[in-house]
C-alpha cells in the first residue's frame, strides 16, 4: 500500500479517458511458489461518458497434478508403488465499482463463484471430492504503469459453504464419509494481479 501511495503521489493528478474496453488480470499469489497463477480474471469495463465506472469480472482457475512414486531394487526395473491425481477447477462472476485518483484506481465489489476438487489415490483406493460455493466482498487498488499495463492488490472477506465426499481410507477401504461446513475469513491479499488492458 505504501509503494502504491508513493507511486500515485509522484504522478500528476489528471483523469484519464477510457480507451480500453477489456482487461486480463493474472493472479500472482501462488505463481512464485507453485509456478502457476491462482486464477485469471477477464474484465469487461463499464464505460460511461468516456470514463470507466466499473467492470464485470469473469474468473477461472484450474490445476492438474500427478504424483508418481517408483522404486527399484536392481537399478534397472522400477515398480510403481504410489500414484495420486489432483484436479481443481474454480469459476467466479463479479462486479467492481471504480474511482480513479491520479493514476491509481480504487475499487470495491464482490465475487460469487464455485470450485470443484478431486483427489484420487490408487494406494487404498481413496477418492476425495470437494465442492464449494463462495461469496467474497473485496476492496482493491490498481496502479497504472502505462495505458495498457497495471498492478493491483485486493483484500477480501471470503464466505463459503463446502461439502466433501470421501470414499475409502488406508485402514477402511469401504468407508464412505460426507462433510458439510461453513467458514468466513479475511484474505490479505485476496488477489495480487498483473493486469493487461486492451
Amino acid at each position: 500500500m505504501f509503494i502504491f501511495t508513493g507511486i500515485t503521489n509522484s504522478i500528476a493528478q489528471n483523469q484519464t479517458t477510457a480507451t480500453n474496453k477489456y482487461e486480463i488480470a493474472v493472479d500472482l499469489q501462488n505463481f512464485f511458489s507453485d509456478g502457476t497463477p491462482d486464477k485469471v480474471l477477464f474484465k469487461l469495463n463499464n464505460i460511461k461518458n468516456n470514463q470507466i465506472k466499473g467492470a464485470y469480472r469473469f474468473g477461472i482457475g484450474t490445476s492438474y497434478w500427478v504424483d508418481l512414486y517408483k522404486i527399484t531394487h536392481d537399478d534397472e526395473n522400477y515398480e510403481l508403488t504410489a500414484k495420486q491425481h489432483k484436479t481443481d477447477l474454480s469459476l467466479s462472476l463479479g462486479y467492481e465499482f471504480q474511482r480513479e485518483y491520479n493514476r491509481a484506481i480504487f475499487y470495491y465489489g464482490a465475487d460469487l463463484g464455485t470450485s470443484l476438487s478431486r483427489h484420487d489415490d490408487i494406494d487404498f483406493p481413496n477418492v476425495n471430492e470437494y465442492y464449494k460455493l463462495f461469496f467474497v466482498p473485496f476492496v482493491g487498488v490498481k496502479v497504472l504503469l502505462n495505458d495498457n499495463l497495471a498492478v493491483a492488490f485486493e483484500a477480501g472477506a471470503e464466505n463459503f459453504v463446502q461439502w466433501s465426499k470421501t470414499e475409502g481410507s488406508e485402514n477402511f477401504p469401504d468407508n464412505r464419509q460426507y462433510h458439510l461446513f461453513y467458514q468466513s475469513h479475511f484474505d490479505l491479499p485476496y488477489s495480487l494481479t498483473f493486469n493487461f488492458n486492451f
